[in-house]
């Protein structure tokens, strides 16, 4: 089943007021490994142990048809096979031409296969769903530090979301895959339990036919939590994402992003990883050049603008979502 086209964009704002609030990364859904078109989640294999938890699944989505010059942002909520708890040691995305992003959110909802239109981000605010991993490249590859990883349950709900938005002339498929690994709890060794978070701000205004900068935007971290990847995310007119790791607000010190081509941002472990004592954090910078005739200012679409940075920390406290000037709130 097609789903419906949009060319209004969605707003995260709007997103946030109407449900309404972790890491690095866009969205699938789990797909029939048999040739399924419209998504799902499937095992692709492992060794799997005596409590039947599986090693290895997937999850999916398309394809979904994109006229040329039109985008869709469309869910599907599937569960995962594996049969136990498990944690996830390490990720493989792979997403097609015109893919804006792609998120998993684990999720309390129904299941529902049939690509449909979506909200970005809905439910975060209520507890219905949580980002798992935000996918924002055509490729990546993930794996956490030993002793530390994702937790799913068993047959976890997921909502895959994938936004796509077609600048060719010609129709596209959308499609994105999202490989999981990992180890049934049952039998594995001590764990730390990892979680998302993602900080930006919505004080974008970009003027018709020229440039905005943020200028330098500190958020401290949580004291006693450890980061351990960076990621950023801008939209098109984004011209670079400085990130920096910062003892206090007005620190610059220590670089840890340099990004200047929004569609291939950081997705990098951090070496080592980023201690947070309660007073430090990040400083964050997002600069653009607006080639267009209008104003453009935040919005969840690809045709308006963003400034965020993410990444993976633990132990987790649950998902952390700061949104300047709204604030933090942990889902």
């Amino acid at each position: 089943m097609s789903p419906t086209t949009r060319l209004l964009p969605f707003a995260l704002v709007a997103a946030l007021a109407a449900c309404s609030s972790s890491n690095s990364p866009n969205g699938t859904g789990p797909v029939d490994s048999g040739g399924g078109t419209d998504g799902g989640a499937t095992d692709s294999g492992g060794s799997g142990d005596d409590s039947g938890g599986s090693n290895s699944v997937t999850a999916a989505i398309g394809p979904i048809p994109v006229a040329a010059g039109m985008e869709e942002t469309v869910c599907i909520i599937t569960p995962l096979t594996n049969a136990a708890d498990m944690w996830v040691t390490d990720m493989h995305s792979t997403l097609a031409q015109g893919s804006h992003h792609l998120i998993i959110y684990t999720t309390t909802e129904s299941e529902n296969l049939t690509p449909t239109p979506c909200m970005p981000f809905q439910g975060i605010a209520f507890g219905v769903a949580k980002p798992m991993v935000i996918i924002t490249k055509d490729r990546a590859d993930w794996t956490f530090p030993q002793g530390v990883g994702l937790l799913l349950k068993a047959h976890q709900m997921v909502r895959v979301e994938a936004h796509y938005i077609n600048v060719t002339q010609s129709a596209l498929q959308g499609m994105g895959t999202v490989d999981i690994h990992g180890m049934p709890v049952a039998g594995a060794p001590p764990m730390q339990q990892a979680d998302s978070l993602f900080w930006g701000t919505m004080n974008i205004d970009i003027p018709p036919n020229g440039t905005f900068s943020t200028g330098p935007q500190f958020q401290a971290g949580t004291a006693s939590t450890h980061l351990i990847s960076i990621t950023t995310h801008q939209h098109r007119l984004g011209t670079g994402i400085q990130v920096w790791e910062s003892a206090q607000s007005g620190d610059m010190g220590t670089q840890i992003a340099d990004d200047t081509d929004w569609t291939n941002p950081s997705w990098k472990l951090l070496a080592p990883q980023y201690d947070f004592n309660g007073t430090n954090g990040l400083t964050y910078q997002c600069a653009w050049t607006n080639t267009t005739t209008q104003t453009v200012t935040f919005g969840e679409s690809a045709l308006d603008e963003m400034c965020f940075i993410g990444g993976f920390y633990y132990p987790s406290q649950g998902f952390q979502l700061c949104l300047a000037p709204q604030g933090c709130q942990f889902r």
